[in-house]
């Protein structure tokens, strides 16, 4: 917590959480330890068992996530170099991976959809050609009035100076005045198409959460909306829009299975793509 005081304190303040904060990160991130705060009955050092099946785990994971269909991208996929030396006690390591599958298609069409939308706003924005011709005379009124009044203060009429500056301003404030009119007027139809544009919207990225652990046991008490999956054994979703799909078990005999989530459609175009790939045969191979 920041507490109020100097703002040398401040900076201070912020420096050490900033710091602690990223020694936290690095722990997490590393698979080198485990939070006490999350372990509310301590943790226990993992085996060595544990550390390597967890490492062929992690692999065939790795070799478990199907190539990209056509007009799809895939994202690299990391993995951790080293176990977790500790668990919570009475658990164990979960081998995880994730990766990210990217619509080409989407991406294009999402980008085609907003240059169309973004025009026809701007479009809207623009002032008629009567309103941008009165607009533009009153700014140039303003500009040659402001030239006039820097002269008239060059010769020190320092009463003349201010008559003309002020006469500038009002000739600036009035076409200002005409442009904001033009956009209160127009701002209901960009909201409307902006709205529009959101709508249209489709997420070309689709994230997948690959591990080795018994998700449906997890899931036993969340309602679920099954769904078919041709090459899946089980499917469904969540009230949190996860896809999560079983992909049958580890060469160490573990429940193998993945959580994906993004556009409805494009979800499920992924997890068939693990359903057709044998990916539930190259997690089992290792």
């Amino acid at each position: 917590m920041i507490f109020a005081g100097p703002d040398k304190e401040k900076i201070v303040t912020k420096l050490v959480l900033r710091l602690s904060w990223t020694i936290v990160y690095t722990i997490l991130i590393s698979g080198a330890g485990i939070l006490f705060a999350d372990c509310p009955e301590g943790v226990r050092p993992t085996t060595e068992a544990e550390q390597q099946s967890y490492l062929a785990n992690t692999q065939a994971l790795k070799a478990a996530i199907p190539n990209p269909l056509e007009g799809w991208e895939l994202q690299p996929v990391k993995t951790f170099p080293s176990a977790p030396n500790s668990v919570c006690k009475g658990s164990k390591p979960v081998a995880a991976i994730d990766a990210t599958y990217i619509s080409v298609a989407d991406r294009k069409q999402n980008d085609e959809r907003g240059r169309q939308y973004d025009a026809r706003i701007e479009a809207l924005r623009k002032l008629s050609p009567e309103e941008q011709k009165e607009a533009d005379t009153l700014y140039h009124q303003g500009s040659d009035l402001g030239y006039k009044s820097i002269a008239e203060l060059k010769n020190k009429n320092q009463a003349e100076a201010d008559r003309l500056r002020s006469e500038a301003n009002k000739a600036y404030a009035a076409s200002k005045a005409i442009q904001k009119a033009h956009l209160d007027k127009v701002l209901p139809q960009i909201s409307a198409i902006e709205d529009e544009k959101q709508a249209a919207y489709v997420s070309p990225e689709v994230h997948v959460h690959l591990f080795v652990h018994d998700l449906a046991q997890d899931q036993k008490t969340v309602k679920t909306e099954p769904i078919p999956i041709e090459g899946v054994a089980k499917a469904y979703y969540t009230p949190d829009k996860k896809l999560s799909v079983s992909l049958g078990s580890s060469a160490d005999g573990q429940p193998v299975w993945a959580q994906i989530q993004g556009d409805r459609k494009q979800s499920e175009t992924v997890a068939r793509l693990f359903g057709h790939s044998g990916s539930k045969a190259a997690a089992a191979s290792r």
